[in-house]
């Protein structure tokens, strides 16, 4: 009987995942025993969507060379209120945009804010265009700045990922969360769409084989909420 394959494909990076449904039953491939869906293992499902998608669109949007920024308030006595440090945040963004299209460029970001298990402070990713760190730095005005070269690799934007939405997460579900999503970003940036295709085997091969060009970094194998088996490997551009 058919499977799904889904392909997403961002930079890099190539992702596929294979998996039967309900529509496209196969008995060699039977279905688990159902599992009860509780709240937190919901909360781990949404955790790992969260961060897939947003793997994917760092993939899809960033490359070597690009700038990673932590903004802190420094040491002073009363932190800023959530709605005061995401002004103070769009603020600092509308500057660098404005010194970008001076320069005919546009910004691309992604920005994150934590502030509940520490001191309040932001996490931004931006394309870099060539001009001195400086430049950058100085538009922060309430405390620390760091900026750091960002590598460019898919084990680096999983990692980022990761550290985002666990991040993002401690404030996620708060009314005084920073952000009405996980993250913030521009609106120019390249959001990875699945390339679907029922196929018709009733089994994939345990072990993949990469198209022409690519290596596989690893393959993952379990079922889905549902119950059904699926298959996700994710294949690196050589």
């Amino acid at each position: 009987m058919p499977y799904i394959e889904s392909t997403i494909t961002a930079g890099k990076v190539k992702d596929i995942t294979k998996y039967h449904t309900a529509k496209y039953k196969s008995p060699k491939r039977p279905k688990a025993e159902n599992q009860n869906t509780t709240p937190e293992r919901q909360a781990k499902t949404n955790e790992r969507y969260s961060q897939k998608k947003l793997d994917l669109l760092i993939n899809a949007n960033f490359s070597e060379n690009d700038l990673y920024l932590t903004l802190t308030y420094g040491n002073q006595k009363e932190e800023p209120e959530p709605k005061e440090a995401k002004k103070y945040l769009e603020k600092y963004i509308r500057k660098i945009r404005t010194l970008y299209k001076k320069m005919g460029v546009t910004l691309k970001y992604i920005a994150i804010t934590e502030h509940k298990k520490r001191r309040i402070h932001h996490h931004l990713l931006i394309n870099q265009i060539g001009i001195g760190i400086n430049h950058i730095k100085k538009f922060w005005e309430h405390g620390f700045s760091k900026i750091q070269l960002y590598a460019g690799e898919p084990e680096d934007a999983e990692r980022i990922a990761n550290y985002f939405i666990k991040e993002s997460g401690n404030a996620f579900n708060e009314d005084e969360k920073v952000h009405g999503l996980r993250w913030n970003s521009s609106k120019n940036l390249i959001h990875p769409l699945p390339v679907k295709k029922v196929v018709h085997a009733s089994s994939w091969r345990e072990i993949p084989k990469p198209p022409k060009g690519y290596y596989i970094a690893y393959v993952r194998q379990g079922f889905t909420e549902s119950g059904y088996p699926y298959q996700h490997c994710r294949m690196i551009k050589i």
